[in-house]
């Protein structure tokens, strides 16, 4: 679903909806002269169905209570998480304010990401890389990239997604919270030992 003020954004949307067509269905169906649609561009089916609709409707009615936990439990992932050293945590700017639709965080540099994720999922606890860089994907390579792309790329290689969800607990985020403490303790020296090291 998407909501905008912006006119022309509106128009635009409403196309690719439903498959460029200059004319909604509805309105061709309603109408009682013969009116042919256009197609200006490549649109898609994006409409939803009736059934998700009125299931959106009644979620809309929770938003509210919904945006308060998210913002309470990542309020509270920032208390318990800013000790990890080196371990950057998500700001939210001073003129925005997120849904925190999911908790990203930056590991220490000297922390491998992956076993730093095996780790968290050997004590119970579920991660993902916080990004994805679709140039990297063997579906992409085709493309010309002009330009580099190091941020994102860094991204990919030291964020993950920590659990976050309406109903966890302070006991759930504390054992998260445990859990990467311990991982990014361990990771440096699994690193070193897989390498060959010490």
């Amino acid at each position: 679903m998407i909501t905008t003020r912006d006119a022309e954004w509106d128009a635009k949307c409403r196309l690719l909806r439903q498959h460029g067509m200059s004319i909604p269905d509805t309105v061709r169906h309603g109408s009682n002269v013969v009116l042919f649609e256009t197609y200006p561009v490549i649109g898609y089916n994006y409409r939803m169905t009736d059934i998700q609709a009125a299931v959106g409707r009644e979620q809309l009615k929770r938003l509210p209570d919904i945006l308060r936990d998210r913002r309470a439990l990542a309020r509270r992932y920032r208390a318990i998480l800013e000790d990890i050293d080196s371990l950057d945590l998500p700001e939210e700017p001073d003129w925005a304010r997120t849904n925190w639709q999911s908790y990203c965080v930056r590991l220490p540099e000297d922390c491998d990401q992956r076993t730093v994720m095996q780790s968290m999922l050997d004590a119970g606890v579920s991660t993902r890389r916080g990004v994805m860089c679709s140039h990297r994907e063997a579906a992409y390579a085709c493309l010309d990239r002009h330009a580099p792309l190091s941020r994102s790329e860094q991204a990919q290689d030291r964020c993950i997604v920590l659990p976050l969800y309406g109903q966890m607990t302070a006991a759930d985020q504390d054992h998260v919270a445990d859990a990467l403490r311990q991982a990014c303790a361990r990771a440096p020296r699994a690193m070193c030992e897989e390498l060959g090291g010490a």
